[in-house]
């Protein structure tokens, strides 16, 4: 009998061809497309089209009021804390491969796959997430705060690929989806602006208010921490004499701390929220990954209890930010990942 897999079909050219994939290798595949939110007709009708063409069983499952708690409400009240959330990390372990996991078991299927471009291996006695081979496309940081069931049960078939072959193979076998532009920008934001889509989700008498401050001195009252990041220089809107930098944001007093970009480091951050293997040393040298678009740095790991970490880096690093994931390579492994609590 085959092994039965749950394909998250989005109707975009990588997950059809991971279906496609996985339909090849011998297994009987059932797709599906999440609904996370609404406004997302266009995602549904696409990815059942795709599921036509390649001639396997489609249907959508809501999960819409999951997502505003799971996600949405996550994204909202990290910024109310001053802190800058990580969307796509924190949606992947706590909604998407999440509801993904409740479908598989309310299908009999046995796998999941998804178009991630990430790989997996055994490290120690572990299954892991490994760097993909399109370095440019790779989402191992993103897969970084995924739990171990999650990983055991997740199959990703364009590891091994780069973008520009999964969408030649997709114009080879006529799919529609060949030329189909992707999204860059968080799902639920739709195109628009962050700031804008905060404004209309919380009260105003709510936003946290409070002053720019430098050297101890007030420079302007600013317009609530909500719309500012750790490391951030444009869009201050303050006349000075250099380049100002957000150093920290202080959610009970309001007040942002500006500095110039060389006192905006850390030498280390506190890890929150972790996910990290039992079977491995709990203290150890590694890389990290302190934002997506960096290359890894070196450190060394103490894994803490109850779920922290602690991470000194081998030289201090510009902008460690609240709120923003943290994952820890090993060679190309992902050995773990958390939130990024206290920077010091």
């Amino acid at each position: 009998m085959k092994t039965k897999v749950l394909v998250a079909m989005s109707g975009g050219v990588d997950s059809t061809l991971t279906a496609h994939i996985m339909k090849e290798q011998g297994y009987d595949v059932q797709g599906v497309t999440i609904k996370f939110f609404e406004g997302q007709e266009q995602a549904l009708a696409d990815g059942e089209k795709a599921a036509k063409e390649l001639g396997v069983p489609w249907y959508a499952a809501d999960y819409t009021q999951f997502f505003k708690e799971d996600v949405i409400s996550y994204f909202i009240r990290t910024y109310k804390l001053g802190k800058t959330p990580n969307p796509c990390a924190w949606c992947n372990r706590n909604a998407k491969l999440n509801y993904l996991f409740r479908e598989m078991k309310s299908t009999c299927s046995e796998k999941i796959a998804t178009g991630h471009y990430a790989k997996k291996v055994m490290y120690g006695e572990n299954l892991r997430i490994a760097k993909g081979a399109d370095q440019s496309k790779d989402q191992s940081y993103y897969l970084s705060l995924l739990r171990q069931c999650q990983i055991d049960v997740v199959e990703f078939p364009l590891g091994e690929m780069a973008k520009a072959d999964v969408k030649a193979k997709a114009a080879e076998l006529g799919l529609s989806v060949a030329e189909k532009k992707e999204s860059q920008d968080i799902c639920f934001l739709m195109g628009g602006d962050y700031g804008d889509y905060l404004e209309k989700h919380i009260d105003p008498s709510t936003i946290k208010k409070g002053w720019f401050i430098k050297d101890g001195q007030r420079l302007k009252e600013h317009k609530g921490i909500i719309y500012y990041t750790v490391g951030q220089r444009r869009g201050l809107e303050i006349g000075y004499h250099e380049p100002l930098f957000v150093k920290s944001i202080d959610p009970k007093t309001g007040d942002i701390i500006l500095s110039d970009k060389e006192e905006v480091t850390g030498r280390g951050v506190k890890l929150t929220d972790m996910e990290y293997p039992a079977d491995h040393d709990r203290i150890f040298s590694a890389e990290v990954k302190i934002r997506y678009r960096m290359e890894p740095v070196g450190c060394m790991v103490e894994i803490q209890p109850s779920n922290t970490a602690t991470i000194l880096f081998d030289t201090p690093e510009f902008a460690p930010t609240p709120g923003q994931v943290a994952c820890i390579y090993k060679d190309d492994v992902v050995i773990g990942g958390g939130l990024i609590g206290n920077v010091f």
